[in-house]
């Protein structure tokens, strides 16, 4: 799980960042809005910790850009006790949200329980008439099973994680060959995702051009 943790306060930052490195999560770090939004932009993310009051672009504003692509998992950190900020967080569809100070302890049990939500909706997926189970491998268009590959479950599965977010060849070999000794050349993911075109009817899989591929629902 890669983590993005948006927090201005170096001390802060710096102590969550090695807790959940520790706790075997994988960490980036954005002292500001604009660089939270770039990083977001650049890598696969699993969870935003993100606080509101930051430079340049504050936590609400990058909350609500991150919306407009991306259903990623979003946890709320800030000192403001202020019932309208709550409101107004949670309005654009933030997942939770932690008063400071908090304990570390207590973060990694909110973060474990919104993501273990939110990635368990995620195995399953429809798009127009293709239905697809990830637990029981099980792939479907207008009612007819369809054989798939199994990485081209485990694929169309990172990208349903990553929904809205541009992934690369090298991340997806990355994140899906991590533990085989022979991966593939980087262009052999192309020919997975024209299969699950093909065989799905999946025209919401979108080609980055020079960068990898996409998955949005419209």
């Amino acid at each position: 799980m890669k983590i993005l943790i948006v927090e201005d306060e170096t001390i802060i930052r710096e102590g969550i960042s090695d807790y959940l490195n520790d706790c075997g999560y994988e960490t980036l770090e954005a002292t500001n809005g604009v660089e939270a939004l770039d990083l977001f932009t650049n890598h696969p993310i699993d969870l935003v910790l993100l606080d509101i009051q930051l430079p340049k672009l504050n936590g609400l504003s990058v909350l609500e850009k991150i919306r407009q692509v991306s259903t990623v998992p979003i946890l709320i950190l800030t000192a403001f006790q202020d019932e309208n900020y709550k409101m107004t967080a949670f309005s654009s569809l933030a997942d939770g949200y932690l008063e400071k100070p908090f304990s570390l302890a207590l973060l990694k049990i909110r973060m474990e329980a919104i993501l273990k939500r939110y990635y368990k909706k995620q195995e399953t997926f429809s798009y127009k008439e293709a239905r697809v189970n990830f637990e029981s491998y099980r792939a479907e268009l207008n009612d007819q099973e369809v054989v798939l590959h199994a990485k081209e479950f485990e694929i169309l599965h990172y990208l349903v994680q990553h929904e809205g977010q541009v992934l690369s060849r090298t991340q997806i070999l990355d994140a899906l060959w991590k533990n085989s000794q022979d991966a593939p050349f980087d262009r052999v993911v192309d020919v997975y995702i024209k299969e699950l075109r093909k065989k799905l009817k999946l025209d919401c899989i979108l080609t980055v051009r020079n960068v990898g591929y996409k998955l949005e629902r419209k």
